[in-house]
């Protein structure tokens, strides 16, 4: 921001996407999403690299971010969420088609294109068109690599171009 580069997310607080759909019933949504969580305890994730998705497709720039390592719990989440999330996604988020197959038959399962091994969990900072080209990319990637975080809670956002609003939060059960 401070360097006024031209991207997509720069206005967006840096988060984890775990899902990402079209809902239409918000009470549904709570209700299903209270549900589902309710059955997870809190956890560590650990952050292992820095890292950029260059050329997104989604972005049509490079989507600095931040890796958590794979983590069978937070696969588990996405995959539970996911499943049962399925009956609530607007089937128009259904209709995105991919090249790639895994992204394609996660997208008209679930109305979102990484759900499954395929996913690469991670806290996405911002989209910079040609970022690898610039200085800060370098600086980037000797960042710190071995950051440690409990998760003891999932938020559900609503997201209209740079506008974000956070509909609820819900709590992870405690260690047993």
């Amino acid at each position: 921001k401070k360097k006024n580069v031209k991207g997509k997310f720069i206005n967006h607080p840096p988060h984890s996407t775990i899902f990402l759909a079209n809902i239409r019933n918000k009470k549904k949504l709570f209700l299903v999403l209270e549900k589902t969580i309710a059955n997870f305890n809190q956890f560590k994730i650990t952050i292992n690299k820095t890292s950029v998705f260059k050329n997104d497709l989604f972005t049509n720039g490079d989507t600095i971010y931040l890796n958590i390592k794979k983590n069978k719990k937070l696969l588990l989440i996405e995959k539970k969420i996911a499943n049962n999330l399925k009956p609530l996604v607007d089937k128009k988020s259904k209709n995105m088609k991919f090249k790639n197959n895994l992204l394609d038959s996660s997208q008209k399962k679930y109305g979102f294109p990484f759900v499954g091994n395929h996913w690469i969990p991670h806290f996405t900072i911002g989209s910079v068109k040609n970022f690898i080209e610039m200085n800060d990319y370098k600086i980037f990637r000797k960042l710190k690599k071995n950051l440690k975080n409990e998760i003891n809670k999932i938020s559900i956002w609503e997201i209209i171009g740079n506008k974000h609003i956070k509909l609820k939060e819900i709590k992870l059960g405690n260690k047993n």
